[in-house]
């Protein structure tokens, strides 16, 4: 976080912004806060860390146990963001053998950057539904203990849609 507030934050307010980041009574909203500075500041990407995509998370409004794991899962799959549409397309065999919360974070974020992809597998391929995905990945929010998540996921897939955009190659 600290080189969003360097960037973002008027240097004679970073010491007091980097307090109420490390204070847990004001974290989450410290993270929104940056959050909507860097949707004013265009030269905030690329940085070296991923922290602003938990500020854009935490604008969501959830607890930040529940944050943190969509960003948890978030990271888990940025290395394997090629591989997505595969996996979600049913050709990832390996899929059968992780457990609930490697699937949970590979459908949340699957869905969440590529649904129409999914959505189009579905209608052209016969592959698996985005509901059924969804249906799948709430199953495995529930039995990892996550059962806020498990019922908030529309909600949480169409913030991730909207608020999150591949760029283009």
């Amino acid at each position: 976080m600290d080189e969003l507030i360097a960037t973002l934050v008027p240097p004679k307010h970073q010491a007091h912004a980097q307090g109420l980041l490390d204070d847990p009574g004001s974290r989450h909203l410290i993270r929104q806060q940056l959050s909507q500075l860097a949707e004013d500041n265009g030269g905030v990407l690329p940085q070296k860390s991923f922290n602003w995509i938990l500020c854009k998370l935490s604008t969501f409004g959830a607890e930040e146990e529940d944050t943190f794991r969509i960003y948890q899962a978030f990271l888990s799959q940025l290395s394997q963001l090629g591989q997505m549409c595969r996996i979600l397309s049913g050709d990832g065999e390996r899929c059968n053998y992780d457990s609930p919360a490697v699937v949970a974070n590979r459908i949340t974020i699957g869905l969440g950057l590529f649904y129409e992809e999914a959505a189009r597998r579905h209608r052209h391929h016969a592959a698996p539904s985005p509901q059924f995905y969804q249906q799948t990945a709430s199953s495995c929010f529930a039995a990892t203990g996550y059962k806020t998540i498990a019922t908030e996921l529309p909600e949480w897939l169409e913030f991730l849609r909207s608020n999150f955009m591949l760029p283009k190659l």
